[in-house]
C-alpha cells in the first residue's frame, strides 16, 4: 500500500513545486489530456477493454472508492469477465493541472453507476471526488494513477 501513497504524495508534491494554480488549464496539452479522459469513461461504458489497453499503462495503479486496489491487469480481467460493469459516467467539473510537459492531473467529480460484484450483486449509483494522473508516453497520454474516494454528501444510498 506504500506504493500508491508514493506516488499521490510525489504528484501533489510535483503540483505544487510547479506554481501551477488550482484551476482548470487549457491549450492543447489539457485538451489532450481531456480527450484521453473522456475515451477512457466511453471505452469503460461501452467494456471496451481493447481502447482501455491502450490508455492505461502497463504500471498502472487503480484505486477505487471501496479501497480496493487493482493493478491494469486485475481491473481488465474484471470487466472481461462481467463481474465489473460500469453503465454511465457523468463528468461533475473536472480540472486539468499540466506538471511539466509530460504530465497531468486531473481532479474532480464523477457520477457513476455501476454494477461490481465484487462489492455488491445489484446495480449501484455512487458519486466519487477522483484524482488521476496521465504522463504522456510514445506520443499518447496514459493513465497512470487513479484514486477516488465516494462523496458522503451527495451519493445516493446503496440498494
Amino acid at each position: 500500500m506504500l506504493k500508491p501513497r508514493f506516488l499521490l504524495s510525489f504528484v501533489f508534491g510535483m503540483l505544487a513545486l510547479s506554481g501551477t494554480p488550482a484551476r482548470s488549464q487549457t491549450g492543447d496539452a489539457a485538451k489532450g489530456v481531456m480527450a484521453a479522459e473522456e475515451a477512457r469513461t466511453t471505452a469503460l461504458d461501452h467494456s471496451d477493454v481493447a481502447a482501455l489497453e491502450k490508455i492505461m499503462a502497463d504500471d498502472v495503479t487503480y484505486i477505487h472508492a471501496s479501497g480496493k486496489v487493482d493493478t491494469k491487469k486485475s481491473y481488465l480481467d474484471a470487466i472481461r469477465s462481467g463481474q465489473l460493469h460500469y453503465i454511465s459516467w457523468t463528468p461533475i467539473n473536472l480540472q486539468v493541472r499540466l506538471v511539466g510537459n509530460d504530465g497531468a492531473a486531473i481532479s474532480g467529480e464523477y457520477a457513476v453507476r455501476v454494477t461490481d460484484s465484487r462489492v455488491q450483486p445489484n446495480p449501484f449509483d455512487i458519486n466519487i471526488f477522483i484524482l488521476t494522473v496521465y504522463a504522456r508516453r510514445d506520443g499518447r497520454w496514459q493513465q497512470i494513477a487513479w484514486q477516488s474516494t465516494r462523496d458522503t454528501a451527495t451519493s445516493p444510498a446503496k440498494r
